[in-house]
């Protein structure tokens, strides 16, 4: 067997100018302020990003399954929008969304008021989880990536924060003024270089890339990199692009299990018991954290260490790490909500326990999506991405609504232990399945998901 060696595959050794680094920075903290202003929008709603809210009330409203059934039914639109239009008019589109789900805000409060609310922040949501990690992947370089992508955690946490400072109505002009902020936002931002390639429009695509690493468009790093995105991209027009291709893809197909399994695990992860801090501390019978920061808090330090630790760790050993450390924090405090249970001494134990799930699960829940949007090609990313997306939206509307039941029959604390052997489960297949991703091209992810028959 012979091997060769073409100049596609050499790594680019050239300097890039250090500007480039802190304008795909800067881009895309201003892309990630929709996340910001979702989370403020939050604290209007019934529901979250996550499996639940912070307090879940004993029946789920209408206005949640309004909520999550507005983003089942949005995502694949949105997807379908950037692979058709663009990702930029895909954000527009977003930033427009988030605009209109504020008027209800505006009207006085009711039961029409409220759903239209809910169905117009699920749409939103559908766009704002699947887009914009796009977005930003396609317009950061690899050294960034993964960090650019988890701002969506450390943006929707702190959102959740304002409501510690600010009252209702103050809120509302905070939402505002973040809506109107993002309509000017837009006007910085320019089409990936990924998508244009998509299109076969190279002279544009090189264009872009340039003026995001701030050099000359005859750079030999702008047209290494865009050779490279299009030999990614004829790679897979030959192999075909539809759902049906990408089924009978292994490689795909394989990339689209990971993204299954890491978003169910997430799903199911527990976070629907725990973000709620008074069930999960019930059994102090005392109020030791009346303004329930405690959550937020420690979401948004969760938010933060994953923006810092994914700029140099490999994306499954910080995942294992922040799974693991869930299971160790939830195993010792479904201990302290038996039933019948009154915690008499080591009360400190529950609390700081509780601080360690939250701040674990914020290291999380953004790391499936920065996974997927890293080892998912060009011509599927968008797809395949919503595909599984709208799966999990279904899996949380199946959990909320049968959350109640369960809780009834085996308590809160058994289901802790499930939830924690979920959690274990994402652990060992996020060690054993997900491949090396940090400063890998798509080309080399694939490598790795490729399948090697036992007999040839």
């Amino acid at each position: 067997m012979v091997f060769t060696i073409s100049s596609k595959n050499l790594e680019i050794t050239q300097d890039v100018p250090k500007g480039c680094v802190w304008k795909q920075y800067f881009l895309s903290f201003m892309l990630s302020f929709p996340f910001f202003t979702q989370g403020v929008q939050t604290t209007s709603l019934s529901a979250s990003a996550h499996s639940g809210h912070f307090s879940i009330p004993d029946d789920v409203p209408w206005s949640t399954t309004a909520l999550i059934v507005g983003t089942i039914c949005s995502a694949p639109v949105h997807c379908y929008i950037i692979d058709k239009w663009g990702r930029k008019f895909g954000f527009y589109v977003v930033i427009m969304l988030q605009g209109i789900s504020c008027i209800p805000l505006l009207l006085s409060p009711n039961e029409i008021t409220v759903i239209m609310l809910h169905i117009l922040a699920g749409i939103t949501s559908g766009g704002l989880f699947t887009v914009l990690p796009i977005y930003i992947r396609e317009i950061c370089a690899d050294e960034i990536r993964a960090s650019m992508v988890a701002l969506m955690a450390l943006m929707t946490s702190a959102g959740y924060l304002v409501e510690l400072v600010m009252t209702d109505e103050t809120l509302l002009y905070v939402m505002a003024g973040l809506v109107l902020f993002q309509f000017l936002a837009v006007f910085l931002t320019i089409e990936t270089p990924s998508y244009l390639v998509i299109k076969n429009k190279l002279e544009v695509a090189t264009e872009n890339l340039a003026k995001l690493k701030c050099v000359d468009g005859d750079n030999q790093l702008v047209i290494e990199q865009v050779s490279k995105l299009k030999d990614e991209s004829e790679r897979a027009k030959m192999n075909g692009t539809n759902v049906l291709k990408i089924y009978r893809n292994k490689i795909w197909l394989d990339a689209t299990k990971i993204g299954l399994v890491l978003y169910t695990v997430m799903v199911f992860s527990g976070s629907i018991v725990f973000l709620d801090q008074e069930k999960t501390l019930q059994q102090l019978e005392t109020t030791a954290d009346p303004d329930r920061i405690l959550v937020p808090v420690c979401l948004s330090a969760g938010g933060i260490t994953t923006v810092i630790f994914m700029r140099f760790l490999e994306r499954k050993y910080y995942l294992t790490f922040a799974y693991s450390t869930m299971v160790l924090s939830m195993g010792t405090l479904a201990v302290y909500t038996q039933a019948d249970l009154t915690v008499t001494e080591f009360r400190w134990v529950p609390i700081v326990c509780l601080a360690i799930l939250v701040f674990s699960y914020g290291m999380a829940w953004s790391i499936p999506a920065v996974i997927m949007v890293e080892i998912l090609n060009i011509e599927i990313r968008s797809k395949t991405l919503g595909i599984i997306y709208t799966y999990s939206q279904i899996l949380k509307l199946i959990h909320v609504h049968t959350f109640q039941y369960l809780k009834e029959s085996i308590g809160v604390y058994t289901l802790l232990y499930i939830f924690s052997c979920v959690n274990l489960f994402g652990a060992v297949y996020t060690i054993s399945k997900v491949p090396d991703i940090k400063l890998k091209t798509v080309r080399q992810v694939e490598r790795q998901l490729k399948r090697i028959p036992i007999l040839k």
